[in-house]
């Protein structure tokens, strides 16, 4: 039974690789381990939020400076408290929250007279600025992630165990019991087997979760095209329907894009053409009466349609045998299907195409309702218990036909499409491609790994399977069916191929599963060997891919932030010298700065004094620079010593009520508040 550990992949490249299929810029990337994946997105998450906070930093700089001019013009208090939080605040966060906590506390002072809405202006419309800037910051974030994919990961296979089956002697194929038929048959019957479980999770499906094993192949599913209209694929005669048939085409398949064969020029375009029709039930069969073993009459029903050479030269291709209640003598309670391949009778032969029947036998099932498809077709009743009505199938067997057409195309030659061969059988398409599309060395390899698929490993719409119409049938019984279920079966046998296709393509890097299978696989060589790693696969969970450029853009740009904020204000400095130019701004920026805002708190003792007075850091010759305690006075926080004596540490309570209460004094370019007492204020003035 195969399962979604059945398509686990071990042998995958780790480190920089290029996805064809995406482009130079979007496929190229690193595949990682998952673990290594996780550290990595935890070191970008930080990286981003670093680079961020650096980026707020030149951005509060050039704000910073925006606003000089608006001192002078409001001559407010509030402004100053401002210009304070964006110079000494690390983050749009912090500066968000301390700008808001300064427009509430402000709320009530009053502007000037003719601006009645000067609180929401000067106070509330600043806390938009660093608002802006974390959504921006947090859309970068988001944007950073994206270049790492954790889930559907595209994967590029070593091709360590790469091969293809070795081809059997006609000895080893008929003594079926040898080791070689032993795991063939077994690897063949596993691919099936997963065919059947993969196409009916993840083909034709409408939800937007599907199983984890649906991750298992660069194309989740192969698209085609189903036409209902199509024409009778043999003589008109054999079919039921004369135009009202099922042709099913996926077009020209980039093995590229579509099959994961990760060629940048190299790539050829592969098309299946699959056309089917339900046949007439009782044309060309032939008869004959015969005894049972228990001596009940019985009649054998043979279809004459072509022979078997390779089964006892049998001039017919399938046959029932019967009782006289017109059932099927054989003792099984579902349904039962008799494929075949052979040499058809000139009403069924056709060039340009491999040919393919299917005969249903239905003749087991008691349907609950009468069957109007043609494939289960269904009216003959039959009374049963509890004065229930069954039906029977109206045929001993039910056949259908198929033919299956292939196309090369070379995309380097000839026009737009590419040079292409004609919609033929398998093997013609490829000899023909082989000879008249002057394929690339690595383009032939690629073929030959298609026919390898289809014709070697029978990814074929003739296998032994499981209906759907089971899925509705129980203890024999089955439940209505729609008038189109011979459609909507092929469409699930064809999504069976198809994920073949997908499966074998992919075994040829990472090769069987089995042990006992790798003896039996050829080691290719040359143009063959290099296409062993150029595989492509998903998977999730196990790896995670980061895109290249995505990676190097995000670090080196915000190395480039970080260093452009740490050098802005010398570089500033440096230009302005060069130039002559003052250098008001940046004093002011560096006066505003929060250790020398605390600086000119302190006092230093005698012949102390301050030394890198323009620096972000001010410091002093020695340690212990700050003076004394002076005797029996006691400072507080926020009070210091000056030498004229303690008395004047005492200072009358000034009540601000006015926006502008606070002017700001321009003398020799230097910047100084001017006090209260100087003004000419006396305590409890308020200014209306």
């Amino acid at each position: 039974m195969a399962s979604p550990a059945d398509v686990s992949y071990a042998d995958v490249f780790i480190g920089s690789w290029k996805d064809h299929s995406k482009g130079t810029i979007k496929g190229t990337n690193i595949t990682i381990s998952s673990k290594n994946g996780v550290i990595l997105v935890a070191f970008l998450a930080l990286f981003v939020q670093f680079a961020g906070q650096h980026l707020w930093g030149i951005a509060a700089f050039i704000w910073y400076q925006l606003r000089l001019s608006g001192r002078r013009k409001y001559n407010a208090a509030l402004r100053y408290q401002q210009d304070m939080s964006i110079r000494n605040n690390g983050s749009p966060g912090q500066t968000l929250w301390t700008l808001t906590r300064i427009a509430w506390a402000w709320r009530h002072a009053k502007g000037y007279k003719k601006e009645k809405k000067a609180w929401w202006r000067v106070s509330g419309l600043p806390i938009f600025v660093p608002f802006l800037f974390m959504v921006l910051l947090t859309a970068t974030g988001i944007l950073s992630s994206n270049i790492m994919e954790t889930s559907q990961v595209n994967i590029l296979l070593r091709g360590d165990e790469c091969g293809i089956w070795e081809v059997p002697d006609a000895e080893t194929v008929k003594a079926s019991d040898n080791g070689f038929m032993i795991e063939n048959a077994k690897y063949i019957g596993g691919v099936t087997e997963f065919g059947r479980i993969y196409a009916r999770a993840c083909y034709n499906t409408t939800s937007e979760t599907s199983s984890p094993m649906c991750e298992a192949f660069t194309t989740k599913a192969i698209p085609y095209t189903s036409h209902m209209n199509a024409s009778c694929p043999f003589d008109n005669q054999t079919c039921i329907y004369g135009n009202e048939n099922l042709q099913m085409d996926t077009g020209n398949m980039d093995t590229n894009d579509v099959l994961g064969i990760n060629t940048r020029e190299d790539n050829v375009h592969f098309r299946k053409v699959t056309t089917c029709a339900p046949l007439q039930p009782d044309l060309w069969t032939t008869r004959e009466n015969t005894t049972g073993p228990m001596g009940e009459d019985e009649y054998r029903i043979k279809w004459n349609w072509g022979t078997i050479p390779w089964y006892n030269d049998t001039d017919y291709v399938a046959e029932a045998v019967s009782d006289n209640t017109n059932r099927l003598s054989q003792s099984f309670t579902g349904y039962s299907m008799v494929s075949s391949s052979y040499l058809p009778r000139k009403e069924f032969n056709t060039t340009d195409g491999d040919i393919y029947m299917m005969f249903l036998a239905a003749h087991a099932v008691n349907f609950a309702k009468p069957i109007d498809d043609p494939w289960f077709s269904a009216h003959r009743p039959n009374p049963g218990p509890v004065n229930r009505t069954y039906y029977f199938s109206d045929h001993l067997l039910s056949p259908l036909g198929c033919v299956e057409q292939f196309q090369f195309c070379n995309p380097k030659k000839g026009d737009a499409e590419g040079a292409c061969t004609s919609l033929a059988g398998i093997v013609p398409a490829t000899a023909a491609a082989k000879f008249d599309l002057d394929l690339s060395p690595m383009q032939s390899a690629i073929v030959d790994l298609l026919i390898n698929a289809v014709y070697a490993n029978n990814a074929i719409i003739l296998q032994p399977i499981q209906l759907l119409a089971d899925d509705t049938s129980n203890d024999g019984v089955q439940m209505p069916l729609p008038k189109n279920q011979w459609i909507i079966e092929l469409q699930d046998m064809h999504n069976r191929v198809l994920t073949e296709i997908q499966r074998i393509i992919v075994d040829y890097a990472r090769g069987p599963s089995s042990q006992g299978a790798k003896q039996f696989l050829v080691v290719p060589d040359s143009n063959y060997r290099n296409l062993c790693s150029m595989i492509r696969a998903k998977t999730s969970g196990q790896f995670s891919s980061i895109n290249t450029y995505g990676l190097a853009l995000t670090i080196g740009l915000g190395t480039l932030i970080i260093l452009a904020n740490v050098f802005l204000e010398s570089l500033i400095r440096c230009f302005q010298r060069r130039r002559k130019a003052a250098h008001r701004g940046v004093d002011a920026w560096a006066e505003d700065g929060l250790l020398q805002v605390h600086k000119n708190t302190l006092v230093l003792a005698e012949e102390e004094e301050w030394r890198n007075v323009d620096g972000a850091v001010p410091v002093t010759q020695h340690w212990c620079s700050l003076a004394k305690e002076d005797e029996g006075v006691s400072l507080s926080p926020g009070e210091t010593v000056v030498e004229k004596g303690a008395d004047e540490l005492e200072r009358p309570e000034i009540h601000v009520q006015d926006v502008d209460a606070v002017r700001r004094v321009d003398t020799d370019e230097t910047l100084a508040l001017e006090s209260p007492a100087q003004a000419g204020w006396k305590e409890g003035d308020e200014r209306k």
